[in-house]
């Protein structure tokens, strides 16, 4: 099993467990929008996505303040820790903790794996929905944005018949209207320090 591990140690966990997933709380209220239909906040989605690369087991730690996920370090990257859309997700999973998150750049460094960006390898696994908004191409502007994220919205995705591939609706241009009509009134959460979580297989 996985496990995202904080450089200090932890004795306590306050996240949920379900099938050997982990995963924490959000607790910032104005990232409920990165919630999908059924209530599952992006620490849960990525959560249960990640795992399809893990033997249906994975652990996303609660966040201690100033704290932010990175991603895989050398030798531990695979197409799921890679794909954009786990990017994504754990980013929108930084934010509701109340932290910020890191550039693709930076997350995807260790990734010797290319996978389409705006997709995911593996079938979501059942009872699990993927909001739009984490199907956004993040390579475009090098960043998870979360204006751009709020305005897409989309609470579920559209899927492909095999279940394997996601696709995001409306084509690039739609999508960016409704950026631009979003964006005056979406605030972007910016903290002052940012610390990061090492990514390690036990």
């Amino acid at each position: 099993m996985s496990t995202f591990a904080v450089l200090t140690t932890l004795s306590l966990f306050s996240g949920h467990v379900l099938a050997q997933v982990y995963w924490p709380s959000c607790t910032v209220p104005s990232f409920g929008w990165t919630y999908n239909s059924i209530e599952q906040n992006p620490c849960t989605v990525a959560a249960y996505l990640l795992s399809t690369c893990y033997g249906g087991s994975y652990n996303i730690q609660p966040l201690p303040q100033d704290y932010s996920y990175t991603g895989p370090t050398a030798g531990t990257s695979n197409t799921c820790t890679c794909s954009t859309v786990s990017y994504s997700l754990l980013s929108a999973c930084d934010a509701c903790q109340g932290s910020m998150w890191f550039s693709w750049y930076n997350y995807s460094t260790n990734c010797t794996t290319d996978y389409p960006a705006s997709s995911f390898p593996n079938p979501v696994p059942d009872g699990i929905r993927v909001p739009q908004w984490a199907l956004i191409d993040i390579t475009i502007q090098g960043t998870w944005n979360s204006s751009q994220s709020f305005a897409v919205g989309g609470r579920n995705t559209l899927l492909s018949p095999s279940l394997s591939h996601l696709q995001l609706a409306g084509t690039p241009f739609q999508i960016f209207l409704k950026y631009l009509m979003a964006r005056s009134s979406t605030l972007v959460h910016r903290l002052r320090h940012r610390h990061t979580l090492s990514f390690r297989l036990p």
